[in-house]
């Protein structure tokens, strides 16, 4: 009986430690925050746009990742070589910009998560791709700069 006491003690005052975390994060912990680092990543996802619609790779090539992906909406996945090989080439073309609306950034440390819709016209080996979509990105905070990790897209209703 004492070990079950002492079990529930140690229980206890671990709980209660304040330098024990939480099970889930603070309330605010998600919050989205007016800063400067929400206007550099709005900064570098409107550069990501227009680098798109210009086919400019080189602009591309610094901000994804080696390792970015991008899941499009009708479910194919490119690797970032795949994707600027296809813009680069001419295989994958945007005509006019690309418009966002809705944005959300939300932090979590030096990881931003972006939401929103777009629409864009563009096509790979012309077949029609982009239209109306919603996004989801993820940029990390490397060496005081923000490039994007993985991208996903999905077709609006």
């Amino acid at each position: 009986m004492a070990v079950i006491r002492s079990a529930v003690l140690i229980a206890l005052v671990v709980a209660q430690s304040p330098s024990y975390p939480p099970p889930f994060p603070r309330e605010g912990a998600t919050k989205m925050l007016d800063s400067d680092a929400e206007q550099e990543v709005r900064a570098v996802e409107r550069l990501w746009n227009d680098a798109r619609a210009k086919a400019d790779v080189a602009t591309l090539d610094r901000i994804l990742v080696d390792e970015w992906t991008v899941t499009h909406a009708n479910g194919a996945t490119d690797s970032k070589a795949r994707y600027l090989a296809d813009l680069k080439s001419g295989a994958r073309k945007f005509t006019g910009t690309v418009e966002e609306k809705d944005v959300v950034v939300r932090f979590y440390g030096d990881t931003a998560i972006v939401t929103g819709s777009s629409d864009s016209t563009v096509s790979l080996n012309g077949q029609a791709q982009g239209g109306a979509l919603h996004f989801t990105r993820v940029f990390v905070k490397q060496n005081g700069v923000w490039r994007m990790v993985v991208t996903q897209a999905t077709t609006r209703p």
